[in-house]
């Protein structure tokens, strides 16, 4: 009987022992699992890339490159490590005075191999790399960053929100210590997530820049400069600027960026403005007829004449605009009152900044003497005394375009659509068919067989350069254009700075850099 009982006892201490066990593990298990978590588990600080800047279809205009780099106590020395790089055919990316940046990952033993090579001290280190993948075809508006951040254009002006910074991650350890996942996987996406995109389009902006070229090249000019902006909604689509910078190179030598920072004399591009504002007012009607005979005016002492000596007749506003009658636009100016000339041109945003978040000076102006002689009445009226850059032109264009209401130009996506009443709809119509007067009988005929229908005013003025004055023999030819006519969708606006004292007029130089961006819209989708 004892025995059967020891038996038992056994059998029984045998079958309670394990659920014990168990019992006890499962207490234990939280402090386990914390125990095992800590040697797997650790935090590490990661520096992100500086954000990326993106065209409106999301191709990247700056990106950041995790690059290999070398860094070298001297340039001889770096001279020397960039003869072994070539020698073993590892591709170099980009090098500056005393570092090198490669394109591939480097393995140990060609780092090795090169210290050898140049017997010098080498400090390895992956970093990341600003690059620009169009280059100088956008550069002046992208500009560029350094390693204190963003030091020209865009790259300056939202420096705050495109800078890198630094994140606490979390990562796990395999058996060796190797990190093998965890938040690593998805720093990327959390870093594009503030990623800057604009309103620009890339493909518009290359044939823009390309065409700018040839224009200027053909007119022997010194540069120039051109905008193409959504007439709807202020969508900035293409900034070419020429000469240009490329972004990539160390030793660049930057250009300004002439759409934003070139502020001048606009001319007879504020003609039309002058008119709108004198039916706007009641100062004239589309009935009224201005004698120009005999061709000139004299104004608080000053003889002011038609362009090369014309003489105009009597002219209707639509054929002031379309002739640019400088006589024309002169008698209407002084009939307006000097706070009726003054509201007007502020009602075109003449003399008021853009919204665009640029770093640089506003440097537009108006003459807005408590006292208005005649002489500056006229020259109000057909684009002197006042400053504006050729985005403020295409601003003030968009009244023609939007029956009356100014659309205030977009450089980001995200920037919401503004829009101010100008002048009645009515008044826009009459302006906009009277620039289309100019395109098909006036000074911009050259271009009046395009197959896009192009309505828009040529404007030729003296240069003006400071400690000089007005310099003869040096123009700035421009064309404020609005497309198609029927169906207002786009403006662009073109100077040309300093073309061919010979041949100089806006008609023949700006507008037919229009013409040919029109009908590559039209043949690529941008015109339905």
């Amino acid at each position: 009987m004892n025995k059967i009982r020891f038996i038992f006892a056994v059998a029984l201490f045998l079958l309670v022992t394990p659920f014990y066990k168990f019992f006890e593990l499962g207490q234990d298990k939280d402090r386990f699992l914390v125990a095992g978590k800590s040697r797997s588990q650790f935090n590490e600080t990661i520096n992100l890339p500086r954000k990326k800047i993106l065209d409106r279809n999301g191709n990247e205009l700056a990106v950041s490159i995790l690059r290999s780099t070398l860094l070298f106590r001297s340039a001889e020395e770096k001279d020397l490590g960039l003869t072994y790089a070539k020698t073993v055919n590892e591709p170099i990316f980009l090098f500056n005075s005393k570092r090198i940046y490669f394109e591939n990952q480097l393995t140990p033993e060609f780092i090795k191999e090169l210290k050898e090579f140049c017997d010098c001290f080498v400090i390895s280190e992956p970093i990341y790399r600003r690059y620009y993948p169009y280059g100088s075809i956008i550069s002046p508006l992208i500009g560029f960053s350094g390693i204190s951040g963003g030091l020209e254009g865009l790259e300056r002006s939202f420096d705050a929100s495109l800078m890198s910074d630094q994140r606490s991650l979390n990562f796990f350890r395999d058996a060796k210590g190797r990190r093998v996942k965890g938040d690593l996987k998805n720093f990327i996406e959390r870093s594009s997530q503030s990623d800057l995109t604009l309103t620009v389009d890339i493909n518009l902006q290359f044939k823009l820049f390309e065409e700018l070229k040839k224009t200027i090249s053909a007119a022997s000019a010194k540069g120039g400069f051109a905008v193409i902006m959504d007439a709807n909604n202020g969508a900035l689509l293409a900034l070419a600027n020429y000469p240009t910078f490329n972004p990539n190179r160390s030793d660049r030598v930057v250009h300004r960026n002439l759409l934003f920072d070139e502020y001048l004399e606009p001319g007879s591009l504020i003609k039309p403005i002058t008119i709108a504002g004198a039916f706007s007012n009641g100062i004239i009607s589309e009935d009224s007829l201005i004698d120009t005979n005999p061709g000139y005016i004299n104004l608080s002492g000053f003889k002011r004449g038609e362009a090369g000596g014309k003489n105009h007749g009597v002219l209707s506003p639509s054929e002031i605009i379309s002739n640019s009658s400088q006589v024309g636009i002169a008698k209407i100016s002084i009939m307006l009152s000097r706070d009726q000339i003054i509201a007007n041109l502020r009602d075109f945003g003449i003399g008021k900044g853009l919204d665009l978040n640029w770093y640089g000076i506003d440097s537009s102006f108006l003459y807005d003497s408590p006292i208005l002689y005649d002489i500056d009445k006229a020259s109000l009226g057909y684009g002197y005394l006042l400053r504006a850059n050729i985005v403020q032109i295409a601003r003030a264009y968009s009244a023609f375009a939007n029956n009356g209401e100014i659309v205030e130009p977009r450089i980001t996506i995200d920037q919401a659509v503004r829009k101010s009443k100008a002048i009645d709809s009515k008044t826009a119509k009459y302006i906009l068919a009277s620039l289309r007067s100019t395109v098909l009988e006036g000074t911009a005929n050259k271009v009046s067989d395009s197959i896009v229908s192009i309505a828009g005013k040529t404007g030729t003025t003296e240069k003006y350069i400071v400690g000089n004055g007005y310099t003869p023999g040096k123009y700035i030819s421009s064309f404020a254009s609005i497309f198609p006519y029927e169906n207002p969708k786009y403006i662009m606006v073109v100077s040309i700075d300093e073309p061919d004292p010979n041949n100089y007029f806006g008609g023949d130089i700006s507008a037919p850099l229009v013409a040919t961006l029109a009908e590559h819209m039209l043949i690529n989708g941008y015109i339905k």
